[in-house]
């Protein structure tokens, strides 16, 4: 019995449509890139270690083995900087009452009292009850202290130039 093999390879920028091919009929499909998997190399802001921010130019792109501390803008950096500063603070100085839980942001009746950005000036108007905010606290004598001594870090954080 002579046997032909025949070998299909798709064109460029396409893939074999498993579900809707046959034996006799071969169906192609295109391949959705995602922006990662497609661009070779990335610019921008990395976030390093010893609060270091460098802008790279033509770095390479390595989604899957790290490199994932890169942002496109400045700002975005700072306020990646900014967020972690606050972190500790929130959680070391006990004046702030420490983070607002998971637990306490269920309790749709429990006031939070937040640190906004409206336009381009921080606000601290009203509270929260349902929508998360990073910025929040168990007492408005907590945040309007917070903001005080941290107005720098703050504005960073919403970045506000």
């Amino acid at each position: 019995m002579d046997i032909k093999e025949i070998k299909i390879v798709p064109p460029e920028g396409y893939e074999i449509d498993r579900e809707n091919s046959t034996f006799e009929y071969i169906k192609f499909k295109s391949i959705s890139k995602r922006w990662k998997d497609g661009n070779p190399f990335i610019n921008g802001w990395i976030l390093g270690g010893f609060n270091v921010l460098d802008y790279c130019s033509h770095y390479k792109n390595r989604w899957k083995e790290g490199n994932l501390n890169v942002f496109a803008t400045e700002k975005q950096a700072k306020s990646a900087l900014a967020m972690a500063q606050i972190s500790q603070i929130m959680a070391n100085d006990k004046r702030f009452g420490g983070v607002v839980t998971d637990e306490e942001w269920e309790d749709t009746d429990l006031d939070k009292y937040v640190i906004l950005r409206n336009n381009m000036n921080t606000t601290c108007n009203g509270n929260a009850c349902y929508n998360y905010s990073f910025l929040a606290f168990h007492t408005q004598e907590q945040r309007d202290l917070f903001l005080k001594e941290n107005e720098d870090l703050v504005k960073d954080y919403l970045m506000i130039d």
